[in-house]
């Protein structure tokens, strides 16, 4: 019994320092929750919500709303957090999933239901008229859809790490990832399916569909579950009008009067849909409604951008990267929708997490944020580049003479799972290995240290003139930096269809034997200080991964190809005068931010 009296303090008193930590009065935790509540779309469908109040039910509030394909359970702890902050705050099923009637059809119902959700919310005796909507990912996407319909008393969002449809997810650069079936089944019927996503089983299907070299359309059966929306999706390998549809058009951002909180990571999947979001309105938006957009990037991965820590994959950063989230979603809300102050963390339009130096930097845009160039030129004049003790060069001024081209071959039908040349692991959460192999299907290139701290902010590119004897492939970059002391960081990597080279959205043929300059660019951008006496690796090789839509190297749709007509294809990159194959790393001056 006494245990037990001593079980029960000890228990009471972690509580109660816990809720003392975060300001909240102990005679304040009672929230009124709604579950099940039937939310009716203009369809006559009706969507599944549940709803937490103050208890006073005498006040109308403002709404804080998230719509997730999750289920909504997954909410519970925000909801708690907001109606003890004086929000009501209503948590939806997505359209076919938990208890919302319907089917869900990822990306294609959720801005018409966002507005009519917003609009059932308006009518409510609870509400006051003032509406925001958050959320991260597919959640984040969801708010830049229903913003798209304009719903009337929609008065804030704070999208996190969106997803882009089309662009980053379920493909990027147009090339699919396998990981896109894997989500379908996640988020397939009513249930949360949190078992059946599971990395053990779907990596035996994905090796079983690379190691018989079946077309990817055929992935669907291979896992045993015909999927109709992954079969749509291959129907759509361009970034045609089916894809285009998920963005705003110009009009549509020039109307936006909202303050918008935008947030993604260095090393967020999604931070691709961010900022297309992000730029769509810098563009073409009013003045007026983009001095309050707000955009934080930190040093975070995609789950990272909810629950940040300090470190990532073995890089670590300063304390100062951890944000208390749920304080800035409050403080942001207070401002917008009941005439708080500001967020004092949102000093300027663009908070950025600068690595190596730890230290957070504002800026009015992310155009502000580079001022300046450093181009190194590919080399090879001692080696053939294959090997990372005797690789090929980058170089501070281009060659005067014409060098024979470096020269790789690859065989897609060897199944050699060179997933990138990147050297992080086989989950891509390690940035400071070095687990590579050199062979025939790598080439490698070192500059001398650097005499100075340079620091890079935005992406890099790789300007390569090559020439090849297929009509399409896919080749990727990664660039790292290597310290002083002979240590690995990894910095950013670039993907590409030979095919895509000029444009998404329509295909080109590659010329056989045709010397063609392609311009890779890193996927995500980047801050980071890159140190004195350090200096910067690329490694450039194809495309061969159990993860990713495999290309034979013929021309078809890259989707209905296999392994029985696969071509090997000869790569030559060139670095002479004629063609200064170069990389470009976006760098910044101390004050370049303050512009």
């Amino acid at each position: 019994m006494k245990n037990k009296m001593l079980f029960s303090l000890i228990i009471w008193f972690v509580l109660f320092n816990k809720l003392y930590a975060q300001n909240i009065p102990l005679d304040s935790l009672d929230v009124n929750i709604n579950f099940y509540q039937k939310v009716g779309m203009s369809d006559g469908i009706d969507l599944s919500s549940n709803i937490y109040l103050p208890t006073d039910s005498t006040k109308k509030y403002p709404v804080i709303l998230i719509i997730t394909p999750y289920v909504s359970d997954e909410n519970h702890s925000r909801g708690l957090f907001f109606a003890r902050n004086g929000y009501v705050f209503i948590t939806v099923d997505s359209r076919g999933r938990g208890n919302s009637e319907g089917e869900f059809i990822p990306f294609e119902n959720d801005g018409k239901d966002g507005y009519d959700i917003v609009n059932w919310i308006s009518k409510q005796n609870w509400c006051n008229g003032n509406i925001g909507m958050f959320g991260g990912s597919y959640r984040g996407m969801s708010q830049w859809l229903t913003l798209k319909h304009f719903p009337e008393n929609l008065k804030t969002i704070i999208p996190i790490a969106s997803v882009g449809p089309g662009r980053d997810f379920p493909k990027y650069n147009n090339i699919f990832s396998l990981y896109s079936l894997r989500w379908l089944m996640f988020t397939g019927g009513k249930t949360y399916n949190g078992n059946l996503f599971q990395e053990d089983f779907w990596k035996v299907k994905r090796e079983k569909l690379y190691n018989n070299g079946l077309p990817f359309n055929k992935y669907d059966s291979i896992v045993g579950a015909p999927n109709k929306v992954f079969q749509k999706w291959l129907e759509h390998p361009t970034h045609d009008e089916f894809w285009k549809g998920f963005y705003l058009t110009p009009k549509e951002n020039y109307r936006i009067n909202i303050p918008i909180l935008s947030i993604t990571g260095h090393f967020d999947g999604d931070q691709v849909g961010t900022l297309l979001y992000y730029n769509g309105h810098m563009e073409y938006g009013n003045p007026s409604s983009k001095k309050n957009h707000y955009l934080l990037i930190g040093p975070w991965s995609h789950g990272g951008t909810r629950n940040p820590k300090s470190e990532l994959g073995g890089l670590k950063f300063g304390k100062n990267a951890v944000i208390n989230m749920n304080q800035l979603y409050l403080d942001w809300f207070n401002w917008t929708l009941k005439e708080g102050e500001k967020p004092i963390l949102l000093k300027n339009r663009l908070m950025y997490y600068e690595m190596g130096s730890n230290l957070w930097k504002h800026a009015a845009g992310l155009n502000s944020i580079s001022n300046g160039e450093k181009v190194l030129y590919l080399s090879s004049m001692h080696s053939e580049a294959k090997d990372v003790f005797f690789s090929g060069d980058l170089m501070k001024e281009p060659l005067n003479d014409d060098l024979e081209p470096d020269s790789i071959i690859h065989n897609p039908s060897s199944k050699k799972g060179i997933t990138n040349p990147s050297y992080k692991d086989s989950n891509g959460n390690n940035y400071i290995s070095q687990n590579y192999i050199n062979d025939d299907d790598i080439l490698i290139y070192n500059s001398t240290p650097f005499n100075e701290n340079i620091t890079v902010n935005g992406k890099i590119k790789l300007e390569a003139h090559i020439s090849m004897n297929v009509e399409d492939t896919d080749f990727t970059f990664a660039a790292y930096e290597i310290t002083s002391d002979n240590k690995s960081i990894y910095l950013q990597e670039g993907f590409l269809r030979a095919r895509y080279r000029n444009s998404l959205e329509k295909t080109e043929k590659v010329p056989k034997g045709k010397i063609v300059k392609y311009t890779l660019e890193g996927r995500n951008m980047f801050s980071r200080v890159i140190k004195k006496g350090s200096r910067i690796r690329l490694v450039f090789s194809f495309i061969d991964s159990p993860n990713t839509q495999k290309n034979y190297n013929y021309w078809e749709d890259s989707s209905s190809q296999s392994s029985k007509y696969s071509k090997k294809v000869q790569l030559k990159l060139y670095h002479s005068a004629k063609y200064p194959s170069r990389v470009i790393l976006p760098i910044s001056t101390e004050d370049a931010s303050k512009k």
